[in-house]
């Protein structure tokens, strides 16, 4: 047995610790959100229902494709590695995309709680706008990354008889995967012809950074309205009550912690991943950090949010 395949056992047992641990603890959060949280929270309840549905939702899927990463020159895949499904079937493709692009959409429904509790601090007038069923305008931009994503996963980066080819003896060698028969998706930057000259491949490309770039975007929101709620909280501390100044300070706690852990464990290892193929460059093992830091994604989710909020906390711990 390779050590790429030793490895992947290990990532399978990731995936699998990672599934149960993110049913049980987003099941506990659903329950204190709609059991505990409607005078405290108001209607950001539902944006962080929303999120915890659509990181359970995540986790259901990932289980099912078992996804593994790997770099090889000028792409780099995600495959399906599930001996739950059969392989070789339209299903297995279209769960290996649709893994990728629910990884951006969870991601990005962070900004959206950022964006709300910006609107509610320091755009309170702008919260008419957002009142009952106008909830779903705060997710506009979450669906605007599904929508890049999937056109950029689904249709972007084709699994094509030409990677089939290039990627074969990679994956038969490391994880005795036959690539013609194995559900995967990834860009080809560029190929080489019989000459060695680089071929660019510019609609991959333009796919991969498209990912790249929406995702960015939402982090530069991430950023923005965390440095103006922070701002609003400091100079206006004497105007607000002590309870509202609390609650808002365990939601900022609590959306802080679910940016920066991810982005140091997550979303780096996964932006080398997506960069470093373009100059045919690799680090070894890398492929295997990045699924495991989205296999426990939303396993700690969940467990940030009701350390951080005194109320979940208290209805878990007894505190």
């Amino acid at each position: 047995m390779t050590c790429a395949m030793e490895l992947v056992r290990y990532l399978h047992l990731i995936h699998y610790s990672g599934f149960v641990g993110a049913q049980f603890l987003n099941s506990i959060l659903v329950f204190l959100i709609l059991t505990r949280s409607e005078n405290l929270l108001g209607n950001y309840r539902y944006a962080m229902l929303v999120f915890t549905l659509c990181s359970m939702l995540y986790s259901w899927v990932e289980i099912l494709v078992q996804p593994v990463a790997h770099m090889k020159g000028s792409m780099f895949v995600v495959f399906m590695d599930s001996s739950i499904l059969s392989l070789n079937n339209p299903l297995g493709q279209f769960l290996t995309c649709l893994h990728c692009v629910l990884s951006g959409f969870v991601a990005s429904l962070l900004a959206c709680q950022f964006i709300y509790r910006y609107i509610a601090l320091c755009r309170t007038h702008l919260l008419t706008y957002l009142q009952d069923s106008k909830l779903w305008l705060i997710f506009i931009p979450s669906l605007f990354v599904f929508t890049v994503w999937h056109v950029g996963f689904f249709h972007g980066m084709p699994n094509t008889l030409e990677k089939q080819i290039y990627l074969h003896e990679e994956l038969m060698t490391c994880f005795q995967m036959d690539s013609f028969v194995t559900p995967f998706v990834g860009p080809m930057y560029w190929s080489r012809d019989s000459n060695g000259d680089i071929h660019w491949k510019p609609f991959e490309v333009l796919a991969a950074l498209s990912c790249s770039a929406v995702l960015g975007a939402c982090f530069f929101t991430i950023i923005f309205c965390a440095s103006r709620i922070f701002a609003k909280m400091r100079n206006s501390k004497h105007h607000f009550s002590a309870k509202t100044l609390d609650v808002n300070k365990q939601l900022f706690r609590m959306l802080c912690i679910q940016t920066v852990i991810p982005m140091i464990t997550m979303y780096v290892p996964v932006a080398l991943f997506v960069i470093l193929p373009m100059f045919g460059k690799d680090i070894p093992y890398l492929g295997n950090l990045t699924s495991s830091s989205l296999a426990v994604y939303p396993l700690i989710e969940p467990i940030i949010a009701i350390t951080c909020i005194a109320s979940f906390r208290k209805a878990v711990i007894g505190e």
